[in-house]
């Protein structure tokens, strides 16, 4: 995949900056394939080419899970790396009580929560799309899915339309608590 190359939307590569922000901040994975990565990209210095080494860890999240996984299935995934006291997939049951608890949750944590949205894509085709939620206020931002390349993929929407895109989507989401 090229540095300019649309990554938005990819599960292995939204799902390698989370575990990129949760190994930086102090929780590491049960997964040496992962932690090695990981530190790599810590690690690099001036000049290293961290597009190569972030590529890197999305190959190990690629080689294990499937890029269709359902909600279910990354919360599970994630499970098996921390442990199954640190990943919640609950948010509540309708629209008021899923937002509060996600601004709650924003609150007290300095992580964003994995969410999966029903998007259009750059092709016009609509499908599943999942995006790092890291505010929520009257509007969602979502991050960047993958920052080590030379594309800002961050973008941000009004709350409503963020939530029906995730109501349509069926309300999946992952976090990870401590």
């Amino acid at each position: 995949m090229s540095d300019t190359e649309a990554k938005s939307g990819d599960l292995a590569i939204t799902l390698g900056t989370y575990l990129f922000l949760l190994d930086n901040g102090g929780h590491r994975a049960d997964h040496a394939g992962i932690n090695a990565a990981c530190d790599a990209l810590k690690g690099a210095g001036p000049g290293a080419d961290v597009d190569a080494l972030g590529q890197a860890l999305v190959a190990v999240v690629a080689e294990n899970i499937h890029p269709d996984a359902d909600p279910e299935a990354v919360a599970g995934w994630l499970k098996s790396l921390y442990g199954d006291e640190h990943v919640s997939t609950e948010l509540g049951e309708d629209r008021q009580s899923r937002l509060r608890a996600a601004r709650s949750y924003m609150f007290r944590n300095s992580l964003p929560w994995l969410a999966q949205i029903i998007d259009r894509f750059p092709d016009g085709s609509v499908g599943p799309h999942w995006v790092m939620v890291e505010q929520l206020t009257d509007r969602v931002v979502c991050m960047d899915p993958y920052p080590w390349d030379d594309l800002d993929e961050e973008y941000d929407a009004p709350v409503v339309e963020f939530a029906v895109k995730w109501e349509l989507a069926g309300c999946g989401s992952v976090r990870f608590v401590r």
